[in-house]
């Protein structure tokens, strides 16, 4: 499947058309043939909005994982607190994205006490509680452990791995045809993992996609700092950069 916004809608589509059923990691026990949608919010929330405005225009629902410890966004700024606010209201769920190479951590016991730690702090920042967990780059103790948390669902528990079928976009390369899969309706059970970051109105390669949004980054710092420092272009004009 390309990675383009049409393309995407074509599966959500599709699955609409194969009567699955849209549910989340907490209530799909209602139902027989469910799928679950989940996005891991890597480098940008701004992708993550454009997804969710897809979905809400087909009446779809799905879970965002987002990052606490990564340098490309602030989920305390204003910008990202509107966004992440913006994805509620259209009925999406948030979840927390949490990078365990962030810590020193050696066993399940410590992974649980960070994502608790991190779940407070998200809590915190968006005014709504967190009950699902995804990880970032899962090592091997997650991906060979069933980890279960106290009053919150790990993504890559054994049901959601084993006993949904998982297919993921990962590093802009789906492993298995998803639309295909969906079409011969070989599963009832559906887990799809996509990254909005990939996703575009025209195809690009991965190349193309991770150029702009270094060369992006360039014009978002120039409007921060055009924010909080009086009279920028006395000092720095736009075209010098």
């Amino acid at each position: 499947m390309n990675f383009i916004y049409s393309k995407y809608e074509h599966l959500l589509d599709s699955l609409k058309e194969k009567k699955y059923c849209f549910c989340n990691y907490a209530n799909h026990e209602q139902f027989q043939k469910a799928v679950i949608l989940r996005h891991d919010v890597d480098f940008s929330l701004e992708k993550a909005l454009k997804f969710a405005e897809l979905e809400n225009c087909k009446s779809i629902p799905s879970t965002y994982f987002v990052l606490l410890a990564t340098n490309f966004y602030n989920i305390f700024s204003k910008k990202s607190y509107e966004i992440l606010k913006e994805i509620k209201n259209m009925g999406h769920e948030i979840g927390l994205h949490f990078d365990e190479k962030r810590y020193d951590i050696a066993n399940a016991k410590e992974i649980e006490y960070w994502v608790k730690k991190e779940i407070d702090i998200l809590e915190c920042a968006i005014d709504e509680e967190i009950k699902v967990v995804s990880m970032h780059r899962p090592s091997k103790c997650i991906l060979e452990n069933d980890i279960q948390f106290e009053k919150v669902i790990n993504t890559y528990s054994k049901l959601f791995i084993g006993e949904f079928k998982y297919l993921s976009d990962s590093r802009m390369h789906w492993r298995e045809n998803v639309l295909n899969i969906i079409q011969k309706e070989s599963y009832d059970k559906l887990h799809i993992l996509t990254h909005p970051f990939w996703y575009s109105n025209k195809e690009e390669t991965m190349r193309k996609k991770l150029i702009d949004f270094i060369n992006h980054s360039k014009s978002e710092r120039y409007d921060n700092i055009k924010d909080n420092f009086r009279d920028l272009e006395e000092v720095l004009r736009v075209e010098e950069l």
